[in-house]
């Protein structure tokens, strides 16, 4: 309990000093630009039922794509795995296609996506970019979480008959959703940002944060500016406990739960 509270007091004590220091830095060195609200300009945006209603219609399309991204990203990255791990001969040619989403700069393939998603499918790219920039991380998670299986315990269902498929669900996956979850977790905020990025670019249509971004800074308003990037950063960081919630269900043992004690 009192670790827990120590915990709680140093993420506290930490939200105090970032204000403290954002507060004097919008009061001392961008007092004639502007480029930095204070944080009373900010939370004015935040507590304005008006400003909210905006951000959550612009926000749905954001989600949705962000979401559809994430699944398909992960989709892929598991498959890709398992294919690995149950035919080694392909690890070389998976490891190049992950190796190349990953090398290439979301911005500078984020525009091709857009022009070749087109109108036809004004959030493609969205979704296309959030695939992207969770590939790699659950591709990597995934395949070191197949291979830390214990050895013995494949060696047990191998030697009553058990076949590489059958090795693979009694075994290998139960060892890998430790490190896969691992992840899943970093994959739901690289998703959402991929998906706000393709907006920036100009995908997803009229109503997205990624527009919003782009009304606000055209119009040079600060305070609005901040308070989207802390709105985008707070849905990154709503998906990234979601993931670690169904986490801590699904893998109790790997969390350190007392499993006995939460039995009854």
């Amino acid at each position: 309990m009192s670790t827990r509270l120590t915990t709680r007091l140093g993420g506290l004590v930490g939200v105090l000093v970032i204000l403290a220091v954002w507060w004097l830095a919008s009061v001392t060195l961008f007092t004639g630009s502007g480029t930095i609200p204070t944080p009373g300009a900010v939370l004015a945006e935040m507590a304005s039922p008006e400003r909210w209603a905006s951000t959550l219609r612009n926000s749905v399309s954001t989600i949705t794509a962000a979401s559809q991204g994430y699944l398909l990203g992960n989709g892929l990255a598991i498959a890709l795995a398992v294919v690995v791990l149950l035919v080694p001969r392909f690890e070389p040619l998976a490891n190049q296609i992950a190796i190349v989403t990953y090398c290439v700069p979301p911005v500078a393939i984020g525009p091709v996506i857009v022009i070749v998603a087109g109108r036809d499918a004004p959030s493609g790219a969205s979704v296309v970019l959030a695939a992207l920039l969770c590939f790699f991380t659950t591709v990597v998670g995934c395949l070191v979480g197949l291979r830390a299986a214990p050895r013995a315990s494949l060696d047990l269902v191998r030697a009553y008959g058990g076949t590489s498929w059958t090795v693979l669900r009694k075994v290998q996956i139960v060892s890998a959703l430790p490190s896969l979850f691992a992840a899943l977790k970093i994959a739901a905020p690289s998703a959402f940002l991929g998906a706000i990025l393709a907006e920036y670019l100009g995908s997803g249509g009229e109503q997205t944060l990624g527009r919003a971004l782009i009304a606000a800074q055209t119009q040079a308003n600060a305070p609005l500016l901040w308070y989207l990037a802390l709105v985008s950063g707070l849905f990154s960081g709503v998906a990234y406990l979601l993931v670690s919630l169904v986490a801590r269900v699904a893998t109790p043992w790997a969390s350190g739960t007392d499993v006995v004690a939460a039995g009854r």
